[in-house]
């Protein structure tokens, strides 16, 4: 994949620059606009490449605000990023096209499936967070992450302290970077990066999401906790929702509401997997997506 396709950006109409990459099947395959995961970056994607090509898929990824390429976004709303979706959608000439969100990337994606009903024919979630209406928010999470959610929530300063203490171990040496990056993993998301070339990727994402600072992640972490301006009973699409029943990231009830309040949701478990298990079902999900 040329470098170029990777380190794409479009100038929107408020002037400020979008970041996003290209991959896959880039002439007439499906579109998926595809929301990384929490602090990392447009560079997230399968590492076996032919997987999209296989299914015909376009694969678009973008920066959120303040990550990688993408410019900050002050006071930015979960709903402002849709209005960003469209013009990339209209830069690179897609009228409809799927979503799909790991982790934080979720709420994105269904802010995407809310607002643009004419152009999101479905969306999936991947170990996606629910809104903060749902309850049991900090139940069975690890106290670190109990804090970072409660600051995110109710005290900006704590989680933004927590991002930049952890800045310096992530933008350091890469493969020591990755080593501590594995280390907040439980026993078994660990397991999935054994291979010293998965864990190249995942940290490599994250330190593009890192570029330009911990402001860019500690926004995306306020963002995702705090209301998301729409109901989830008004999302009238199918959305396909993938959970671990293992993840010690976002507890599996989260995922549970989420399939409760989508009138139009389908929800797999996989059981003794965890927050990364999207690193071993890419093509599950995206072939489930664009069926």
């Amino acid at each position: 994949m040329s470098s170029d396709r990777l380190n794409q950006t479009l100038t929107l109409r408020d002037g400020r620059a979008l970041g996003f990459a290209e991959c896959g099947d880039l002439q007439g395959g499906i579109p998926v606009f595809y929301f990384h995961a929490s602090g990392s970056s447009r560079l997230e994607r399968p590492a076996d490449e032919l997987i999209l090509a296989d299914l015909g898929i376009r694969f678009i990824t973008s920066d959120r605000p303040g990550h990688g390429l993408s410019d900050p976004q002050p006071e930015r709303k979960l709903l402002d990023w849709p209005d960003d979706v469209s013009q990339l959608a209209d830069h690179l000439d897609v009228g409809k096209f799927y979503v799909m969100g790991w982790s934080a990337g979720g709420a994105p994606a269904l802010a995407c499936a809310t607002k643009l009903p004419e152009r999101v024919p479905a969306a999936a979630i991947v170990s996606g967070v629910s809104p903060p209406e749902c309850p049991g928010q900090y139940k069975g999470l690890p106290f670190a992450n109990r804090l970072w959610k409660f600051g995110a929530r109710r005290m900006p300063a704590l989680v933004r302290f927590m991002r930049r203490a952890a800045y310096p171990l992530i933008m350091g040496d890469l493969e020591e970077a990755g080593k501590t990056m594995s280390m907040s993993f439980s026993l078994e998301d660990r397991r999935l990066l054994d291979d010293p070339e998965d864990l190249k990727r995942v940290a490599q994402d994250i330190q593009e999401g890192y570029r330009q600072g911990w402001e860019g992640p500690v926004q995306d972490d306020i963002v995702n906790a705090r209301p998301w301006g729409f109901r989830l009973e008004d999302v009238a699409q199918r959305v396909d929702i993938w959970q671990g029943d293992m993840d010690e990231n976002v507890r599996l009830h989260h995922a549970q509401c989420l399939h409760e309040r989508l009138p139009n949701s389908r929800l797999t478990v996989w059981e003794g997997e965890a927050h990364l298990v999207l690193l071993t079902h890419w093509s599950e999900v995206l072939a489930a997506l664009v069926e």
